[in-house]
């Protein structure tokens, strides 16, 4: 009897920690803002920005999108060139492209959390 009750404990706690350990993978992105959760199988925001600026915009860009920050911030009116107001207060991304020579050293370019489109343009120093 003690031999079937051992065997059936042990069966049950090979099974809990086999459920517990196959669980999802899930990355962090760690911003000098905050950090961003996403899955391995979604596409870089990072990316999805890059495919959406002008081809002189992507000739500024040093590099590729990949070197690119990436950050969630309030947004405010003061902080650039808004082409959709209706985010003004809200939270969007922030993606800081650095760029090739020139008097600027970075382009900042402001993307909608809620469709993932291009809404503006940060100014920068």
């Amino acid at each position: 009897m003690k031999k079937i009750n051992l065997l059936i404990i042990s069966s049950v706690l090979s099974l809990v920690l086999f459920t517990a350990c196959s669980s999802p993978k899930e990355v962090s992105i760690t911003t000098n803002k905050q950090p961003i959760s996403t899955t391995v199988k979604e596409q870089d925001i990072r990316e999805v920005t890059y495919n959406q600026l002008t081809p002189k915009d992507k000739e500024r860009v040093l590099g590729t999108w990949k070197d690119s920050k990436l950050s969630k911030i309030t947004l405010h009116e003061s902080m650039g060139r808004i082409n959709n107001i209706s985010y003004i207060g809200k939270e969007v991304y922030l993606i800081d492209f650095p760029t090739k020579g020139g008097v600027q050293s970075n382009m900042i370019v402001y993307l909608g959390m809620d469709n993932n489109k291009l809404i503006g343009y940060g100014y920068t120093d």
